[in-house]
């Protein structure tokens, strides 16, 4: 059985040698190169030819998901993870657009990034019950935003009658003041009362108070 051959990226030299200590144990991984920058990395994969490679987000020469939009542009049977102490859903998602199979957090344990590699090896996907649950969190979020409609969008001209309402003109005022007549500003109250769910005045003038429309 041939071994899975892994480079890593990260520009924490310690965590660089606790990896290539617990990587080299392994009887069925090869370290093919360790390195502190991104760029390195990408520039030796033709020499190092990896199953497998570990990245951090935050390095210099270029960023993790740089490197894994390159690396999955130019060698797409490499298998990214990422390794970092980012665990925002932020960098996670950016990392998961990147093409990574696999995001991990700093604080794992030995034997959950040794299952991560091997699963990653073999082609399936592997996230730590952190990262899970950022993502899980996230997609529950966006679909409650796609479920809620939108805010109702007043016209000019209904702010206008709105502000002239808050100021207690009647409608003949109203249409007074903006050259229009009383039945246009009928209709314009009872769209506004539509548009934003309202029974009263009293009710359009709080919702239009709380969002700071007047």
């Amino acid at each position: 059985m041939s071994k899975i051959r892994i480079v890593v990226a990260d520009d924490h030299h310690i965590l660089l040698d606790g990896l290539k200590a617990l990587l080299q144990k392994q009887k069925d991984i090869e370290v093919a190169g360790l390195y502190d920058n991104g760029l390195a990395l990408f520039d030796e994969l033709k020499t190092t030819v990896p199953n497998v490679a570990i990245v951090d987000i935050n390095m210099p020469g270029m960023t993790g998901d740089v490197l894994t939009q390159k690396i999955k542009e130019f060698y797409p049977n490499i298998h990214v993870i990422a390794l970092s102490m980012h665990d925002d859903a932020t960098h996670i998602m950016e990392m998961i657009e990147a093409g990574v199979s696999g995001y991990l957090l700093k604080n794992v344990n030995d034997k959950e990034l040794l299952d991560a590699i091997r699963l990653v090896a073999e082609g399936k996907m592997y996230f730590s019950s952190e990262v899970s649950e950022k993502i899980t969190t996230m997609v529950v979020r966006q679909q409650k935003k796609l479920e809620q409609p939108d805010e109702p969008k007043l016209t000019e001209r209904e702010l206008e009658i709105l502000k002239l309402v808050a100021q207690e003109y009647s409608n003949a005022q109203i249409a007074d003041t903006l050259f229009i007549s009383e039945r246009t500003v009928e209709t314009h109250r009872k769209n506004m009362l539509r548009k934003t769910n309202t029974k009263t005045v009293v009710g359009l003038i709080k919702y239009a108070m709380e969002r700071k429309l007047i």
